[in-house]
């Protein structure tokens, strides 16, 4: 039998706190999954094809990857479709060209245990250092707009 106090604190426990928050270290696995380069601002973009946000935000993504290139930022998708098959034909019919960490058995995942898809997690030595939830109308000019306010020179 489940006891009523465990029922009360699951429902009282925001929704937000299993997911990595801003100022958290992420772990090693994680890290070496995602091969992170310590030197560089990594912009971690969780999607999939059933996605239809993601379907409009990844070729912008996708577009800024390019021209971000050399500046100390980069991206890395991981796409979460538990059929690899499915998944890797999505990002080739998008043509992406930044890495992608396919994530069929959810590993990854689990460990960042977004609130919304897509998600954008920002990190930088190791630490989230910006999330962002959810569809994004003008991904582009946030992503712009976020990487000034963290203080990066384009």
């Amino acid at each position: 039998m489940i006891k009523p106090l465990v029922i009360m604190l699951a429902l009282w426990t925001p929704f937000t706190t299993f997911a990595f928050h801003e100022g958290e270290n992420i772990t090693q696995t994680a890290s070496n999954e995602l091969k992170l380069d310590p030197s560089q601002l990594t912009i971690v973009d969780f999607f999939a094809e059933w996605c239809v946000s993601c379907r409009h935000e990844l070729p912008v993504v996708n577009q800024l990857y390019g021209e971000l290139s050399g500046t100390g930022v980069t991206f890395v998708g991981v796409d979460v479709d538990e059929d690899i098959e499915i998944g890797l034909e999505f990002q080739k019919s998008l043509g992406l060209n930044f890495p992608v960490v396919n994530d069929p058995k959810q590993q990854l995942i689990a460990e960042f245990k977004p609130v919304g898809m897509p998600a954008l997690y920002y990190l930088y030595q190791g630490q989230v250092v910006k999330v962002r939830f959810g569809a994004i109308t003008d991904i582009r000019a946030v992503i712009l707009d976020d990487l000034s306010l963290l203080g990066v020179q384009l």
